[in-house]
């Protein structure tokens, strides 16, 4: 996500003096030959050069202007209006944000520094050598009046306070350089005109996350959190899902290529994606106020968004489609998805569901078996009245009924309970093909109206039980930890 040299009055000097400069004038041209070779040691850089305008009329005289980086397609632009268009493309749309930014940078533009006055390609010091034969980029500009001013950019220069760029006037024999902020907006290839519009992804909606190709996983919403599916079944981390969503919501590309019709996608390694994201978005409803201060909502469909990562660009991006059109975007915002590990996602403590989201809770183990079945009920006042917050909303408490009792329990002590099962998390991660064998030491089983939960103990070492859920072991935990549950049982 800013000084001409000035003239030094010269003093008469011995014949003794001359010899001695002149074999020091010769050093100082070798070793600048050896920097402009090696690259080893910054070019002194001169006084600066706040009166010299590399481009100096105002960017509304100009009537049109042909952008060529060396990398990539040149591409003219043609007055229309206060902006560009693209020439023989007119009806192109452009993106506003990168259109004026072009437009501005074709008025004035200061030199930074003057560098030479001119080159000298006896000593080394050719266009070439500073990355203007052939230029990093050509910028041809053509007045109202008919005037052409020609604009090349080099190299970067070794200047870390101040990045700067070599540069050149054609016509013009001095070697400038101008600050590398002021030359960024030249570089951009023609796709990253192209108008269009970033992706909308509301992360509160999404239901069911779907990867296939390099990695293979889906999770789902549910009224409890999100479950993986794939590879495995398996409760996901709240935390880490948030910091995912995040970044689901956040996805942008750099440019637009074109339509998957349009472009041959074998070149952008689309044919065959390495990875395929298909993105569910539940059905909602709109709603918002029209210019008379109408009221006014609409149903939302459900949504499904389908995006496709190919090959990687080899300057930090990737290639991509979404949505049937192909684009180029950073690797910072997009390759997440191609490193995604669906064990980094996995809940830790696996008894993670609120009393008000459940329904039963059951221990077994040799010889304890035991049920609870809980129910929230509405709270009552001192004087029999339905107890309400600050906003009038019903008040509820937790109700538990132990199995074969008439009576309710204590709710407190099932909550001391409930909350010490709650803490438990795996101690550390089992060793890479750990399958499960014998009888299971204890189990716990949370039930609600959408899912039965089953976590089991099975021995693993002398000081450590393997913990699975639902059948999938991934942690284990300190036996001492399962046995003190198991010995409060309320």
């Amino acid at each position: 996500m800013e000084k001409v040299p000035k003239k030094k009055v010269r003093r008469p000097v011995s014949g003794r003096t001359v010899l001695l400069l002149t074999l020091c004038a010769c050093v100082a041209v070798g070793g600048a030959v050896f920097f402009v070779r090696s690259l080893s040691k910054p070019l002194s850089i001169p006084e600066s050069a706040d009166s010299i305008m590399l481009l100096s009329r105002p960017n509304e005289e100009v009537a049109s202007v042909v952008i060529a980086p060396r990398d990539s397609v040149a591409y003219p632009l043609i007055r229309q209006g206060d902006g560009f268009v693209l020439q023989g493309q007119e009806d192109v749309p452009l993106r506003a944000s990168i259109m004026e930014e072009i437009t501005l940078s074709l008025g004035k533009v200061p030199a930074e520094a003057v560098v030479l006055t001119e080159l000298n390609p006896a000593q080394g010091l050719t266009m070439a050598a500073f990355g203007l034969e052939p230029p990093q980029a050509r910028i041809s500009i053509t007045y109202q009046d008919g005037e052409t001013r020609e604009l090349l950019l080099g190299d970067l220069a070794p200047n870390e306070d101040r990045p700067q760029r070599y540069c050149m006037v054609a016509g013009d024999p001095r070697l400038y350089t101008m600050l590398e902020a002021d030359s960024t907006v030249f570089f951009h290839e023609m796709e990253y005109l192209l108008a269009f519009d970033q992706p909308a992804i509301d992360p509160s909606l999404l239901k069911r996350i779907e990867v296939t190709g390099g990695v293979v996983w889906q999770a789902d919403y549910t009224p409890s959190g999100w479950q993986m599916e794939k590879p495995f079944r398996y409760p996901l981390s709240l935390t880490r899902m948030d910091a995912l969503l995040n970044r689901i919501e956040n996805i942008g590309f750099e440019a637009l290529l074109g339509d998957e019709a349009s472009v041959d996608l074998s070149a952008y390694g689309l044919d065959a994606p390495e990875v395929t994201v298909r993105l569910t978005q539940a059905a909602t409803m709109i709603t918002g106020e029209t210019e008379d201060g109408q009221q006014v909502s609409f149903p939302l469909p459900e949504q499904e968004f389908l995006l496709k990562l190919g090959k990687e660009t080899g300057k930090s991006g990737v290639y991509l489609s979404w949505e049937g059109k192909v684009f180029k975007a950073s690797n910072f915002l997009l390759g997440f998805w191609k490193t995604l590990n669906p064990r980094d996602l996995v809940l830790l403590n696996p008894v993670n569901l609120q009393v008000n989201d459940l329904d039963e809770v059951r221990i077994e183990a040799p010889g304890i078996s035991a049920a609870y079945a809980v129910r929230m009920v509405e709270s009552v006042t001192e004087n029999n009245q339905i107890a309400t917050d600050e906003y009038g909303q019903t008040l509820y408490d937790m109700a538990v009924r132990r199995a074969g009792e008439t009576d309710d329990m204590d709710a407190e002590s099932f909550a001391a309970w409930y909350t010490n099962l709650v803490s438990l998390s795996g101690d550390g991660t089992l060793p890479e093909g750990f399958t499960l064998s014998g009888e299971s030491r204890a189990a716990v089983i949370l039930t609600n109206s959408h899912l039965t939960r089953t976590i089991s103990f099975y021995p693993f070492d002398a000081l450590h039980d393997a913990m699975a859920v639902d059948g999938v072991a991934l942690f284990y935990i300190q036996k001492e930890r399962v046995d003190q549950i198991l010995s409060t049982i309320p």
